[in-house]
């Protein structure tokens, strides 16, 4: 049996001390955002047994964070998110605990164990797969999850993005900037979000279908690529009349961009792009990507701010609420006709 990752160890690997990385993998919020990314990142590769954290804590004041590994893995996404969340229920002395599992490999006995954890409620951070769901509302507690990526019957509150709304207006905006023909590139499969968006712009061009047409390519993200080039440059060059695409979120913008360029086209002269997220990267495109701001600080604070109430017996009567996604518009869209 392989000996166990230890705080020291992970100490070592960053360069900090074992203090630090104890308030790190605790979510405590007086860590750097930076430095908790790095600290998370090395605990996942190093395989640290995140049990430990998961039964530290038997206060009855507290939640648990039901997160996979690959989350964690990623920059800058839920760090800001999982700071705020906690920030906001510290004000009111709830702690919170991780149960973090592997996607690939979810050790169902060790999710049945959390029946005996006396926290207030479950938050779900975007994967929940459906042997972990099913388990969770056996224990009869709130189940919160944001941005979930599949869909269960019943069970839980919802805290999900402007999806829907946001890339109907994303396509609404191209039509009123003149464009008649519009394409949607994205993955109905990969999660709920997605397929929201894609419901937006299709709904979008029907209302519209007098003036626009609509075209999808849909393909399939099962390995997490975000794109399918062959696809988006099939598309563009059997329908040359389309002059905008709307992308699922940035990660398929950018590669979108990549298409284009490789077609010998430009954007926006020949192909106004929008994407959805904000991410770093996209701000940095060339030209600078149209995109909807993901407000992760707010995101966090509505959670927090969800278990607060569950505190005081103020249980919300509503299953879903959205978070307000603005758009941001930078130089990948161009008007085609005159006001």
């Amino acid at each position: 049996m392989a000996n166990r990752v230890t705080l020291e160890q992970i100490a070592e690997a960053c360069g900090v001390t074992k203090g630090l990385v104890s308030r790190a993998l605790a979510g405590k919020y007086n860590v750097g955002d930076e430095k908790r990314n790095i600290i998370m990142q090395k605990a996942v590769e190093l395989g640290y047994d995140f049990e430990k954290l998961r039964t530290k804590s038997k206060k009855k004041n507290s939640v648990v964070i039901v997160v996979s590994s690959s989350i964690l893995l990623k920059e800058d996404y839920w760090q800001p998110i999982i700071k705020n969340m906690y920030a906001t229920m510290n004000r009111s002395s709830v702690k919170m605990n991780y149960f973090v599992f592997d996607n690939d490999n979810i050790d169902i006995d060790s999710v049945k164990e959390l029946k005996d954890n006396p926290c207030l409620a479950f938050v779900v951070l975007h994967r929940n797969p459906d042997v972990v769901f099913k388990e969770l509302v056996k224990f009869k507690k709130p189940i919160i999850e944001f941005d979930p990526k599949f869909m269960h019957a019943t069970g839980s509150t919802q805290i999900k993005y402007s999806n829907y709304t946001s890339i109907y207006d994303a396509t609404q905006k191209l039509i009123d900037y003149g464009h008649k023909n519009i394409c949607f590139y994205g993955s109905d499969m990969h999660a709920m979000s997605f397929r929201e968006r894609h419901e937006g712009f299709l709904a979008c061009i029907d209302t519209n279908k007098k003036n626009a047409n609509g075209y999808s390519v849909i393909f399939d993200n099962t390995n997490q690529q975000y794109g399918d080039e062959q696809m988006l440059e099939a598309m563009l060059t059997s329908h040359k009349e389309i002059t905008a695409i709307v992308c699922a979120n940035d990660i398929c913008a950018l590669d979108a961009y990549n298409v284009i360029a490789k077609m010998g086209k430009r954007i926006p002269e020949d192909y106004s792009i929008i994407g959805f997220d904000n991410i770093q990267k996209g701000k940095e495109a060339n030209p600078p990507l149209s995109t909807f701001n993901v407000p992760r600080e707010q995101i966090g604070d509505e959670i927090g701010l969800y278990i607060n109430r569950l505190i005081q017996n103020d249980r919300p009567q509503y299953s879903e609420f959205i978070i307000r996604c603005d758009f941001i518009e930078r130089e990948s869209i161009r008007k085609i006709k005159e006001d």
